[in-house]
Formats: C-alpha cells, structure tokens, sequence
C-alpha cells in the first residue's frame, strides 16, 4: 500500500508526519519497526524533535535516519555479504571527479579498500535488494530470503521530501510497495531541485492514492500570490497569514556591499554566481575529507613499514596543516613542499594531494558572498534577499513555463519568508526586461513596495 501527500513550501509536512509516525507505531505489533526516511540531516533532526516533543523519547523501534544511513544500516551493511561475499569496512564521501571515468575508477579503488562511498550506496542497496544484472540463480534465492526477513521486522516506511528520491532508491522503494509494505511518501515536485523527476512519476502512477495539501502556514498571502503564478493548479496554496512586504530593489539604483550589510537579512541566496556574488563557502567536511583520504593513502604506501594508526592520525594532522599553509600561500606545489620538505610523491600522489588542496582551500574573497537556493531549500527566515538572475527571472517573467528544476528553484525562493522578502533585481535581469516591465508585472500580484 502506498499513501502520497503533496505538500508544498510551509504546509506542516513535518508535523502531519511526525503525527503518522506516532499513529502507526500505537498500532503495530511490539517486535516491528517503523522507518522515517529523510534526505538530509536537518530534515530527520526536525522529524526527531517533533517525536520527542510528543512522546518524550525516541521509541526503539522507530527508525529516523538519512537516505543513507538507512539503506547502509539496514540493507548493505547485514545483508550484502550474504550475497556477494563482501564486508565494507566503513563509508567515504570524499569529493570525486568530475569526469565519469575517473570518478569510477576512484570509487572501485576505495571498493577494493573495503570502502564504500556515499554516492554509491542507493546502487549497492539496489543490488542487495532488487536486483543486479549479474545476479546468479544463488543470489536470486537468497535475495528472497533477505525480503522476507525485512519484512518480519518492518511494519511501516515513512519518506520525507520525496521529490529527491533518485532511480535506484525509486526501484527500490517500489521493490518495498510490491512486497506489500505500507509506505507514506510526503514530498513536493515543485521543490525537486534535482531534476529526477521520480516523485512525479509516483504521483501519476499512484493517482488514486494522492493527496494534495494546499495550505501554506509560512508565507504571506502575498508570497503566495507571486509563487502561485508560476505552479499548475492542483499545487496551488493559499494561506491565511496576512501580507507581508514584498520590496523591488534594482542593484543599479544602489551601493549592493552597503545595502546587504545594513538591511539585516535572515537569508540571502541567489541561483548562480556572478561577478558581484559569490555562493562558495569555507572549507566543508566533504572536502576536507578528500584531503585527509588522499594524504593518507600516500603516507600508507611510502611509508608501508610504519604503523597504520599513527599515519592515519599524522594524516588528519598534515591535512589540517596543508589546509592552513595554503590558504596562505594560494599555491598548492610550494605548500606541499613547504611542509613536506623531505617527503617524495610519486607524480600521481602529488596532483592528488594539489587536486585535492584545491576543493579543501577557503573560499575566493571576490564577490559578496550568499547562498545557493540549493543550501537554503528547507530554510525560512523573517527578513529574506532573493537575488534574481536572468535564469530564473525567465520564469517569473513567463518567457519560459516548462516545469524543471531551474522552474523549481524559484518555487523555492519565492518561499523562504515568514515575513519580508526583497528581489534584487541584477543589472542583467533589468538590461533584459526593462524597469518598466518588471515594476508593472509584479504589482499584478502584490502591492510591491518600490
């Protein structure tokens, strides 16, 4: 059985979730456990203090984990031995390449360190629990006895923000409704900023089963008024809250620096960078954790006749060196021999180590520096900057109306504000569509403070 809510920005998904959580544990058998599905760590903390407000504690046999941790604690990590005879020794999310090849090649080469990487672990769940493409007469059999196990201890699967659910975790989640699992599914296709598209695919093959939630408790009327512009009728909201301000400012008429520093803003996201903004931020644990797994792999193999543990502690220590040095530097060649003076790389352990200084050094000082609407997706605040750039301002505008993920991120942030919301319009979004046009279009849907 399979149950769908649409619910846009601001409907309560998390409440109306948490709420089911609790009503299906009440009314499961006590050896069976109930799954919360999140996609980012964020999301499942919410869902967790939603819980705990209501019952106190976190329930044993109710499950709230991301994406990951589930399929790698419930499926890989018990069951992909049995089948193909391979015990991972931990995960590695350290940043790969960007070309297919050589990204492949990294991932196998962390696979024959019993290292598996977070990218592939929807994959690896998908061969554990649907299928692969090699799979012998053996591993069928033993899949099914791996189902029905599942299915001993299982009673129900909830998912949350389900317009990221991506193909692998699609045949899988469809694997689980076939098996006659009970899965909830809360999600919105206007916030799949992605472009997989699987959700939609959910929604129409499960048509019967789908409910939309239009009420907005976060925006304005008046937000909603402008987002609503934009999403097909069935996902139209409307909310009770009474206007806020909506405010016009073209970044030709102002100081930008001076403005964003004296205007007190919750937010401040725009959909791609430019030569006044930037959306790079200080240096992440993804990619400090590349540093460190590249670093050590190449202490491991000069320094083989050495203790293992003592390297891998060294490594965590010279990453955080050659981080530092070469934030001062800005070079990776001198940081590396500057702090490795009597240490010899072999060529391909060097451009590594380079490579992987790059993704770890601080982020460029050029520009004024904001989010992307992907880092603020789930985010709301009182004071809100929307910096419109001609990608989305196409949208807004209806010179382009396809649904997409360009579309979909201004669904988002249209939808941040509990309060105030302020479109900087860039130089190039009013060399394009002119003062005039842009002023006049927008009072359509809102008196807009100018």
């Amino acid at each position: 059985m399979v149950n769908i809510k649409v619910a846009g920005a601001g409907a309560g998904k998390t409440t109306n979730m948490s709420d089911s959580i609790i009503e299906s544990y009440n009314n499961s058998l006590p050896h069976r456990n109930i799954y919360c599905i999140a996609f980012t760590n964020n999301a499942s903390d919410n869902i967790k203090e939603k819980i705990k407000l209501k019952l106190g504690c976190i329930p044993n046999r109710i499950k709230i984990s991301t994406i990951h941790s589930f399929l790698y604690q419930e499926i890989i990590k018990p069951y992909y031995f049995l089948l193909f005879n391979k015990d991972y020794k931990k995960v590695s999310s350290i940043e790969l390449p960007s070309e297919p090849k050589w990204s492949n090649c990294k991932i196998n080469e962390l696979d024959k360190n019993d290292i598996l990487h977070i990218k592939v672990i929807p994959q690896r769940a998908k061969w554990v629990f649907v299928k692969k493409s090699s799979d012998t007469s053996v591993q069928k059999e033993a899949r099914k006895t791996i189902q029905s196990a599942f299915l001993e201890y299982c009673e129900s699967i909830f998912i949350d923000e389900a317009q990221d659910i991506d193909k692998d975790f699609f045949e899988i989640l469809n694997n689980f409704i076939t098996l006659g699992i009970t899965v909830n599914i809360v999600g919105d296709p206007k916030q799949d900023l992605k472009g997989f598209g699987k959700l939609d695919e959910l929604i129409s093959k499960y048509e019967n089963n789908v409910e939309y939630i239009n009420t907005c408790h976060r925006c304005p009327n008046n937000h909603i008024n402008l987002s609503n512009s934009i999403v097909d009728d069935l996902q139209k909201q409307n909310s009770d809250k009474p206007n806020g301000k909506i405010r016009i400012v073209f970044e030709s008429e102002i100081n930008v620096s001076s403005f964003i520093e004296s205007s007190n803003f919750d937010l401040k996201y725009i959909s791609q960078k430019n030569s006044t903004f930037n959306t790079q931020n200080n240096t992440t644990y993804f990619e400090s954790e590349t540093l460190f797994y590249e670093l050590e792999t190449a202490l491991k193999e000069i320094l083989s006749d050495k203790d293992m543990d003592k390297l891998s502690s060294a490594a965590y220590f010279y990453a955080n060196r050659l981080s530092s040095a070469n934030a001062k530097n800005k070079n990776e060649d001198k940081t590396l021999r500057e702090v490795f003076p009597h240490l010899r790389f072999s060529s391909a352990q060097y451009a590594r180590i380079c490579n992987a200084m790059k993704l770890s050094a601080c982020a460029d000082s050029s520009g004024i520096c904001v989010s992307s609407i992907e880092k603020i997706k789930g985010q709301e605040g009182y004071n809100c900057l929307f910096i419109l750039t001609n990608d989305l301002a196409s949208y807004l505008f209806q010179e382009k109306k396809e649904n997409n993920k360009t579309k979909n991120k201004l669904y988002v942030a249209l939808t941040r504000s509990l309060k105030d919301i302020t479109l900087l319009i860039t130089k190039e979004v009013e060399a394009k569509f002119e003062k005039t046009f842009i002023k006049e279009y927008l009072k359509k849907f809102s008196d807009i403070d100018l």
